[in-house]
């Protein structure tokens, strides 16, 4: 796994060992699509990524140009994946690591960041209702008012075209994954 694009493209991230399949890394050519769609400049973005795996869409968005990320697992593998790749590209100082179950603890962040973020990614695990439930309860007072949601599901499993205040704009499948993006309608 590598970055795609901006000041780190081509680095190689630490990934998962072979053999654990407790994380599933978004592969590497359906990140690049995913930040073709939103755009190569990422100027002043502050993300949201949850359920974060080894951190790549987190990191690919500071590398171009996010001046903030927000990490979120439950993983104790996950989060020193995460650590460890941040402490690779000297970005400790963009960026915060939560341990935390999903959905439940989003309630958690409001405390710190209220009107916050602008890009956020949700990448849980297939099948198991995560995707929806979190998106569910992503409190609108965690976003900026132009924020970006990027969902990712298994292909076949339908997501909602609108889910409150926000509409599904861009939906692309790529072999078993799906993204949906979602903008404030």
């Amino acid at each position: 796994m590598q970055i795609t694009g901006g000041f780190l493209k081509g680095r190689k991230l630490y990934s998962p060992p072979k053999d654990l399949n407790l994380i599933r890394p978004l592969r590497t050519r359906i990140r690049k699509a995913l930040f073709d769609m939103l755009g190569q400049d990422l100027s002043n973005s502050k993300v949201l990524d949850l359920f974060a795996g080894t951190g790549a869409l987190g990191i690919e968005a500071l590398s171009r140009g996010a001046i903030f990320a927000v990490f979120v697992d439950n993983s104790p593998v996950s989060i020193s994946l995460i650590k460890k790749n941040l402490g690779k590209f000297d970005l400790l100082n963009k960026a915060k690591v939560f341990k935390l179950n999903l959905p439940k603890g989003l309630k958690i962040l409001l405390k710190s960041f209220q009107n916050f973020f602008d890009l956020v990614f949700i990448t849980p695990p297939y099948e198991k209702g995560l995707a929806l439930k979190t998106f569910q309860n992503l409190s609108k007072d965690l976003l900026q008012e132009n924020a970006t949601i990027i969902v990712e599901e298994r292909t076949g499993i339908e997501l909602p075209e609108k889910m409150g205040n926000f509409e599904v704009i861009k939906k692309r499948s790529y072999g078993e994954t799906t993204l949906h993006i979602y903008k404030v309608s």
